[in-house]
């Protein structure tokens, strides 16, 4: 019987740069998912941040407006403990939220009495 002759070094390299080519790629196809995933988060964060301020005037107009008690939905998913408006505009309760805008937090803090806005970076 006669042996086969082994590969030659360029038949093996061949056959590895495939593999390579393909490790690339699937490589590159995660990534590529992994980071819509991670700028789909930080847009949403940011947008909860934009969006808050508007939201919270808009029912506290609406119980001045009708007379009665409001209460604040969170229309942004970011699930904060409700806020309750009296039937006079006034707030139940102050508190801070704090809103992850990319790598930074900013907060926004609910005063008092009036329920005033305050923006801190």
């Amino acid at each position: 019987m006669m042996a086969e002759p082994s590969p030659s070094p360029a038949d093996r390299q061949s056959h590895r740069s495939g593999f390579a080519l393909l490790e690339l790629l699937v490589a590159v196809c995660v990534l590529a998912v992994l980071n819509s995933l991670v700028i789909g988060f930080v847009r949403f964060s940011s947008e909860a941040y934009y969006l808050f301020p508007s939201q919270y005037t808009r029912i506290k107009s609406e119980s001045l407006l009708t007379g009665e008690r409001h209460e604040y939905e969170d229309e942004t998913e970011l699930s904060y403990p409700a806020i309750y408006f009296q039937e006079n505009g006034i707030v139940n309760q102050a508190r801070t939220l704090s809103f992850a805008c990319g790598t930074n937090t900013r907060e926004i803090v609910i005063e008092l009495g009036p329920g005033a806005l305050v923006f801190r970076q």
